[in-house]
């Protein structure tokens, strides 16, 4: 390691600086919004007559084991069953997922086969479905994936918001977690999904700002579909959507009380590879939107619309933390001088331990309390509770110290054709004491 020429270590010094200070931003932005989500939610809208017509819509591949319970919470939806359907796309299926379905009237089945040159994964085989246009008679598909058990209010509550709020294109409903405690990798996800629940989606809606779509559970216009189609480019064809939603000034909403409760990963491979695709696929949408968000947002009709946006902006680069810790060391690799902006990423030493101290432990103890409050009133005994406690603690540190490395990896290969889905393997019942 060596000194070099001023010339050359005057412009990685630049670079350096607006690096602490995006990632400075990043924190001060994500920290000041989960604030806006401390406040319980609670309805903006009265439960009304059932009236609008549904699809819920399930991609399944291979999924024998779990396909058969979320059908079952399907069926038994608190809602006029005349007003919804059951499809579940059997996409390029080898075990006995078809015939299981088989086995529910209300339910059916719709087999897709890919040849062998053809993309495969979620976003394509539901492509396959999208082109029968066989969805055009409802006015809302419900998207939900094969390894759910959704609420049987589900349907209630979105029609009941849906119909308060015409405005909104898309409405993602609540994740819940199947599997909070099966593992200390699932416990990171539960955790996680905990607080963004509140610390970005309700925090988002509160303030007028479009959610995020999470993949699942979420209802979208036939309408809109109608006119625009379903073209996903990459593996995550739900932010896909959001990005496309901000662009059109699109709304998108979002209901604490529809509740989707999702299967997550318990080994640390499946979940690496989960979440490198997640982020393979976010990294390729930011970076081939970028410059098409920066310029709607000058096209914004309104104050709330454009802060909309930039809070899309925003969060196409909610994964630059990691990726700036690793440009800094890669930098200060060719001149040491510039490793004085490594600590500066933990500078302001006190100000950094107060906001992760707000982030890692008391904005998580006021979320777990409150949205896990069903897992701790089923443990037995006060020490059960505590060890949940402390289980979801260290669980999304685990989570967030993990998540980095798919971060990075999926920075390094977003340019990837993104068609080679690697399944993650679904077996979990619904247990809050699992």
């Amino acid at each position: 390691m060596f000194d070099l020429p001023n010339y050359i270590y005057l412009p990685l010094e630049i670079i350096c600086i607006i690096l602490v200070t995006v990632v400075f931003a990043n924190l001060i932005y994500f920290t000041m919004l989960s604030l806006f989500g401390l406040i319980k939610p609670k309805r903006d809208y009265q439960i009304v007559k059932d009236q609008h017509r549904f699809l819920f819509l399930v991609p399944a591949h291979n999924e024998e084991d779990v396909i058969g319970p979320t059908i079952e919470s399907l069926i038994n939806q608190n809602y006029d069953s005349t007003l919804f359907d059951i499809v579940i796309i059997a996409d390029n299926c080898t075990d006995n997922t078809v015939e299981v379905i088989e086995k529910y009237e209300r339910a059916e089945a719709f087999v897709n086969t890919s040849k062998a040159d053809e993309p495969r994964g979620k976003p394509h085989a539901i492509a396959r479905f999208i082109e029968t246009g066989r969805w055009k008679v409802y006015d809302y598909i419900a998207f939900i994936d094969a390894d759910n058990i959704v609420d049987k209010n589900y349907l209630m509550e979105m029609n009941s918001q849906l119909i308060a709020r015409p405005e909104l294109t898309v409405v993602q409903g609540y994740l819940g977690v199947k599997n909070v405690a099966t593992s200390m990798t699932a416990s990171g996800y539960a955790a996680v999904y905990f607080i963004t629940n509140r610390a970005v989606q309700y925090a988002n809606y509160r303030l007028g700002w479009n959610a995020a779509i999470g993949g699942t559970g979420f209802v979208l216009q036939t309408m809109y579909l109608e006119k625009n189609g379903w073209n996903p480019r990459s593996y995550t064809e739900d932010f896909e959507l959001q990005v496309e939603l901000s662009l059109q000034s699109k709304k998108s909403g979002w209901n604490h009380f529809a509740v989707v409760y999702d299967e997550k990963p318990n080994s640390v491979i499946a979940s690496h590879n989960q979440r490198t695709r997640w982020a393979q696929g976010h990294w390729f949408v930011a970076f081939t939107t970028t410059w098409k968000q920066v310029k709607s947002i000058f096209h914004a009709k309104s104050i709330i619309e454009g802060l909309s946006k930039c809070e899309t902006l925003f969060y196409s680069y909610s994964m630059v933390r990691p990726i700036a810790f690793l440009l800094i060391i890669s930098l200060a690799l060719l001149d040491k001088r510039l490793l004085i902006y490594l600590p500066d990423l933990f500078s302001l030493l006190l100000f950094w331990l107060v906001i992760e101290f707000l982030n890692f432990l008391v904005i998580p103890t006021v979320y777990f309390l409150q949205e896990a409050s069903a897992y701790f009133d089923e443990r037995e005994n006060f020490t059960a509770k505590v060890i949940l406690y402390f289980r979801l603690i260290v669980g999304f540190v685990w989570n967030s110290i993990t998540y980095m490395v798919a971060q990075v990896v999926g920075f390094f290969t977003w340019f990837k054709p993104q068609n080679n889905w690697k399944k993650t393997v679904h077996s979990a019942t619904f247990d809050r004491n699992q």
